[in-house]
């Protein structure tokens, strides 16, 4: 009998006509929002990519990205926000209170949340400037990659193996980026003792001054090949230096080095292997001895 109570007075409650249809239409309000969010995000996200590539010859290509994901992400986190009021609303939650907790529960988590801040900060810094882009090649500590993607509060790295590196925006205090104005081939070559020095620098040019002529789109000026560098254990080191265009020194120390093996082949120029020099040392009995027999 109390159950039977219990059931009418919640079905009365909760699952009365009038009710399901306050829910359905409720359902149906919410729904709309939701499709409408997603629908502005969608057309705001493709106008503002259209937009930052009709300028792409005043902004780089690698810039360009950059901005793109990142007003794609801030639309996004608004539009959820509005989405989020609108369906509190529909709901019938005073979320005017709400908001008021959420800046009070913010300002006390802010005092604990100051590496977040940080992140925030440099993010914001870090793209102002223009120090670091997607598809750029940075080095940072141990961490060595291409920009996948960036955000306010975290960059992410992919290393030439594929590990994906996380790194938040406040540890991006000093880096290396190799996709800024040119970079520099170089090439070290050791060359043996017993090899003529000046004959072995004179085939290096050769090969230096032959590469230039065939790579002026990559090239940005003359290679030059420094002197003697040092004296090693087994031979002699010489340099050859090479500016480039970013991001191809790799290919173009490769490409050098087998050059600078054909060449010194055909030139008869030696190179080092390693050696140990022996000394033998005869006691004055043993050499008496050796004199007797």
């Amino acid at each position: 009998m109390f159950w039977n109570e219990l059931w009418l007075a919640v079905r009365e409650q909760f699952f009365a006509p009038e009710r399901m249809a306050g829910y359905a239409g409720k359902l149906l309000q919410l729904l709309l929002i939701v499709i409408g969010a997603w629908f502005v995000s969608w057309i705001l996200g493709r106008l503002v990519s259209r937009l930052l590539h009709s300028k792409g010859k005043v902004l780089r290509e690698r810039r360009t990205k950059t901005l793109i994901a990142l007003s794609r992400s801030v639309i996004r986190y608004g539009i959820f926000f509005v989405a989020l009021v609108m369906c509190l609303r529909v709901l019938g939650v005073d979320y005017s209170a709400i908001l008021a907790g959420a800046g009070v529960v913010g300002l006390a988590i802010g005092f604990g949340a100051q590496t977040l801040v940080r992140d925030f900060l440099s993010g914001f810094f870090l793209l102002f400037e223009d120090s670091v882009s997607v598809g750029d090649n940075i080095t940072l500590g141990d961490v060595s990659g291409m920009v996948e993607q960036m955000g306010l509060r975290a960059t992410h790295i992919r290393a030439f193996d594929g590990t994906l590196h996380v790194v938040p925006n406040g540890e991006l205090t000093r880096f290396g980026n190799r996709n800024r104005e040119f970079m520099r081939a170089i090439v070290k070559v050791d060359l043996a003792y017993e090899q003529d020095a000046e004959h072995g620098m004179t085939a290096a040019k050769a090969v230096a001054d032959k590469w230039f002529q065939e790579n002026r789109d990559v090239a940005l000026a003359s290679p030059q090949v420094h002197g003697l560098l040092n004296f090693g254990e087994s031979g002699l080191t010489i340099r050859i230096v090479a500016k480039v265009k970013p991001m191809t020194h790799w290919g173009v120390e490769r490409d050098l080095r087998v050059r600078l093996k054909k060449a010194f082949d055909v030139d008869r120029v030696e190179v080092p292997f390693p050696r140990r020099v022996v000394y033998l040392k005869h006691d004055q009995d043993d050499s008496a001895r050796a004199g007797k027999a």
